[in-house]
This record gives structure tokens, sequence and C-alpha cells, in this order.
């Protein structure tokens, strides 16, 4: 199965989706000397029966948890950053100051 591998690194790096034509692509697959289930999986383009053979999975997820204490961390931060309300500054424009 390393060659369906090998195969579809090379494809992947050499040509864009559709960029061969149909007899390209199926010499390229004759030329890779990949078995028999695996090159019928190829050439009708069947992603599921390639999966099966290669032992891929059906569905995969990536889930991400947050650390603990970082609950408010984005919070403190953003108050740390942003001025106080009342800092006794006063606006030039509020008192005629020019």
């Amino acid at each position: 199965m390393s060659k369906v591998i090998t195969f579809l690194e090379t494809l992947g790096r050499s040509h864009l989706p559709g960029q061969l034509a149909p007899e390209q692509y199926e010499a390229a697959v004759d030329a890779a000397g990949i078995e028999d289930a695996a090159r019928d999986a190829l050439l009708a383009r069947d992603a599921d029966a390639l999966g099966g053979l290669l032992g891929g999975r059906m569905e995969m997820m990536c889930l991400l948890f947050p650390a603990e204490g970082d609950e408010n961390k984005d919070d403190e931060q953003e108050d740390s950053d942003s001025p106080d309300k009342d800092d006794g500054k006063q606006s030039a424009s509020a008192h005629g100051i020019h």
C-alpha cells in the first residue's frame, strides 16, 4: 500500500486536480505498479473504497479544550489595556481650551 501513498503524494505535488486527461491519469496509475484492488479504486476515483483498503477512518474529529485557569485571561488583558473610566483626564474641547 505504500505505492498508493507514494502515487498520491507524487500526483498531489505535480498536478492540480483535473489537470490530467483521463488517459494520462490511467497511464500514471498503471505506471505506479499498484495492486489491482487499489488500482481499481483509483481509476474509479472511489475515495471510500481506497480509504477502506488503506485502513483509513470514516470520520475524524478534533476537539480543543482551554487550559485550566485561562477562563478570564482575555478579560484581564482587555481591562489592563483600556484606560480607566474616571482617570481625571478631561477633553480639551469640553472645556473650551484651544
